[in-house]
Formats: structure tokens, C-alpha cells, sequence
């Protein structure tokens, strides 16, 4: 797949230490995050970056992106004392003209610092591909920023590239009296809610009052809807802190794995009538591990098969991969078998299991654990992090129905388990 890796960023100039002058040590965390950041998406081998940025010029209502007459974007951060720092980056035509043809608007202009702050990191870190730059729009009608991020991605899995985009925002500017916009309370709950939202169910996050996310103050919102809705994938907060009165939020939304790819390689030979075990394991070294694993389809984003072990039961994780991918694919009961014409619409998720811990009830937490329940034989898991289920009660029940233990049984043993969940 063409796009292979999704990011969002703070853009406080106050880090570029031209800029900070030494005050930039006050947002350590975030200087941590951002070089975490700056190097997974080198890691990526992404070759061609779409910035999202709130700064850059827009009417608001539309799509907006930045063109130059010479086909490169360019800017400096004279307007924070420090105009020897400078960006000359290369474009893409062919992107601009599909965002053209998505309704997009062309502006010409110059950088702004919620595009060259995170390049400044991706420079330093070694980044060296072509640059896009688009506004979100801040005024949402019948196109959403999820939407745009849908449309964005489907475009970009259209060129032979590999591809990035990397959201650029702050969180509230109403952390403190002594901040840019004083205190607001909505202002510590909208980013509490955001680094929550991210860390257990980022589908939520679209939802949120609008009231609190006007009384927050931020910047960034837009930008982080937009980029979750171009990939779902398993979010890391690499970073937060609020040094400023400025929430400044690091985090990786989604990154194209090997893992996932294999299995998705494993199915389609299998449904395609070819021998599921001639597919090449890719070089990962955790694929050579003892581990156990789920195998998760979806097919338009509905459940299409599910199939796992709790603990391994074959030599390496390559292994379990490929028996569980097919098996997600023709043995769950809830399913009729996955057929050829189906594959298109069908995304994989890899989720490899963690040891079993012993645990009380008060121990668990539906987003960040797994549970398995046992009474006498039988024995129910749940994978954490699923829709719908939002409480340790519900995830429970659920646990037990699959054991076929009834609620009213007390005999039962539990275990939770933490899960590295892999997308393509």
C-alpha cells in the first residue's frame, strides 16, 4: 500500500532552539516525541509527506492547498527572530492536480510554522522527499474532515510512492491564567479527552461537544480528525505535556506493517487457490518469535472473521499468522468463507497477545487489557479495544457467554492480557 504512515505534531516554535534560545528546554517531552516522530517516518521510507496544517491559508469551508509557480514550497522563521532557518522543499504535481480534481483550492504562499516547525525535526532527522501542504477546513458542511481523510488516502494509494501524512496541530491554548487565552476548564478536559480518545478508542473523537472543543481553544482538532479518518490504525501517544499553557500532543496514528501485510498475504493465496505456506515471511524479526495471535477481517469496516489462540501452539509467530489468517477466512461459525471477489474490501489487523496476568476484576480496563475467563475446562477471551464494548462489565459478560459460563456461576478464574495490534 502506497500510504504507509500517519502522524499528527505540535508546531510550537519555541522548540527550533534558533528560535527557543534555550526555552525549548521546557518542552523536553515534546522535543522526545517529535525526534521519535522525525524518525519513524524516515523509518517508513515515506518519499512524499502531505502536511496538514490549521495555519495555512483557507476560506474555512473547503479544501485548501498550497501551490508554487517554480514547484517549490518555501519559508523561513523570520517572523520568530530566527530568518537564517529556511525550507526549500520540492512538490508534487500530481498530487496537487488530484486535489484539484477532489474540489480542492490552489493558494500560493509560503510556509507557515505549523508546516516548517515538524519539518524541522524531519530535516534533522534525515528526511529528504517531496512536500504537500493543505488547510484543513475549520467550517465542516457535508464534507467532514474524516471524509477528507478518507478521500486524501484513497488518492494517495492510487501513486506508486510511498506515502505519509503527518496532521499538524496544538491542543488547548486554555491550560493556564498565564497562557495565550487565560484558563477555561474545557481546556485541561478537551486534551484529557483527546490523549484518552487516542490511547483506547480514537473512533470517539469525532463526537466530541462542540461547546468544549470552541471553549478549548485549540488548533488542531480538524487536523487530527482529518488524519484519522485516512487510516485506522494503532495509536501511540509518543508525547503531551503543557509547558505554556499549550497542549502539545505527539503521537503516531498509523504505520504499515509487515505483520499485518503477511497476513494479508497468507489469506488472499489461500482464497486465490494457491498454497497459503509457498508465501514469503518478510524479514521481521518478531515473525521468527513464539508468540500467540488473532487474526482480525473486516470487510467495510463490519467484522468478517476473527480466529486466534490464546497461546501459541506453533513454532513461530509467521506460523500462527498464516493458520489463523486462513482460518479467520473459512472456519468462523458466524461467517459464511471469505470469497475471491471479496478480498478488495477486506482489511486485516494482526493482534499478537502478551503474557496472562492473574487479575481482580478492579484490575481491568476493556480499552488496555484483553480478559480471558475459566471455570472448570472452559475458557472465554475478549480482545481489548473493541467497539462497542466500553466497560469491564460488558466485556465480562461477553467473555463468559463465549466460555458458556452463566452470569450467575462464581467459580471463575481471570486473566487479562495487553495486545501490539498490527494494521496493513
Amino acid at each position: 500500500m502506497s500510504l504507509v504512515y500517519v502522524g499528527f505534531a505540535p508546531h510550537p516554535p519555541i522548540a527550533v532552539p534558533q528560535v527557543g534560545r534555550g526555552e525549548e528546554e521546557k518542552c523536553r517531552a515534546t522535543l522526545a516525541g517529535m525526534d521519535t516522530l522525525a524518525k519513524a517516518v524516515c523509518d517508513s521510507g515515506a518519499e512524499i509527506l502531505l502536511v496538514v496544517s490549521p495555519h495555512a491559508p483557507s476560506d474555512g469551508e473547503s479544501l485548501s492547498f498550497l501551490e508554487s509557480i517554480d514547484g517549490r514550497l518555501e519559508g523561513d522563521f523570520s517572523a520568530f527572530g530566527a530568518g537564517d532557518v529556511r525550507f526549500s522543499w520540492e512538490t508534487v504535481p500530481e498530487i496537487i492536480g488530484a486535489l484539484r480534481e477532489l474540489g480542492g483550492r490552489g493558494v500560493r504562499a509560503r510556509l507557515d510554522h505549523g508546516v516548517m516547525v515538524p519539518l524541522y525535526f524531519l530535516e534533522r532527522a534525515g528526511w529528504r522527499g517531496r512536500l504537500v501542504v493543505v488547510a484543513a477546513p475549520q467550517v465542516w458542511a457535508d464534507v467532514t474532515p474524516r471524509l477528507w481523510g478518507e478521500r486524501i488516502a484513497a488518492m494517495l494509494e492510487a501513486l506508486p510512492q510511498r506515502c505519509g501524512i503527518l496532521a499538524s496541530g496544538d491542543l488547548s491554548h486554555r491550560l493556564k491564567e498565564e497562557g495565550p487565552y487565560g484558563f477555561h476548564p474545557s481546556g485541561p478536559r478537551f486534551d484529557e479527552l483527546i490523549v484518552r480518545g487516542l490511547q483506547t478508542e480514537p473512533d470517539i473523537l469525532g463526537s466530541l461537544p462542540e461547546i468544549l472543543v470552541e471553549e478549548a481553544g485549540q488548533c488542531g482538532y480538524a487536523s487530527l480528525l482529518l488524519a484519522l479518518g485516512a487510516r485506522k490504525g494503532a495509536c501511540r501517544v509518543l508525547s503531551y505535556e503543557g509547558p505554556f499553557g499549550i497542549g502539545y500532543l505527539t503521537a503516531e496514528l498509523y504505520r504499515s506493517s509487515p505483520v499485518a501485510g503477511y497476513a494479508r498475504a497468507c489469506l488472499c493465496r489461500y482464497v486465490e487457490g494457491s498454497r497459503g505456506d509457498e508465501t514469503e515471511i518478510p524479514g521481521d524479526p518478531l515473525l521468527k518469535t513464539e508468540r500467540s495471535c488473532f487474526v482480525t477481517l473486516y470487510k467495510e469496516g463490519d467484522l468478517r472473521g476473527c480466529i486466534g489462540t490464546i497461546k501459541p501452539v506453533r513454532p513461530s509467530l509467521a506460523d500462527e499468522i498464516r493458520h489463523n489468517a486462513v482460518a479467520a477466512a473459512v472456519q468462523d461459525s458466524r461467517f459464511r468463507p471469505v470469497e475471491a471477489d471479496e478480498l478488495p474490501l477486506i482489511t486485516v489487523s494482526v493482534d499478537v497477545l502478551g503474557d496472562l496476568e492473574v487479575a481482580e476484576v478492579a484490575e481491568l480496563d476493556p480499552y488496555l487489557y484483553g480478559v480471558v475467563v475459566g471455570s472448570r475446562g472452559r475458557t472465554g477471551l475478549l480482545l481489548p479495544r473493541l467497539a462497542g464494548v466500553d466497560t469491564v462489565a460488558e466485556q465480562l459478560a461477553i467473555a463468559r457467554q463465549k466460555a458458556g459460563i452463566l452470569p450467575d456461576e462464581e467459580d471463575v478464574e481471570i486473566w487479562r492480557f495487553q495486545v501490539d495490534r498490527y494494521f496493513e
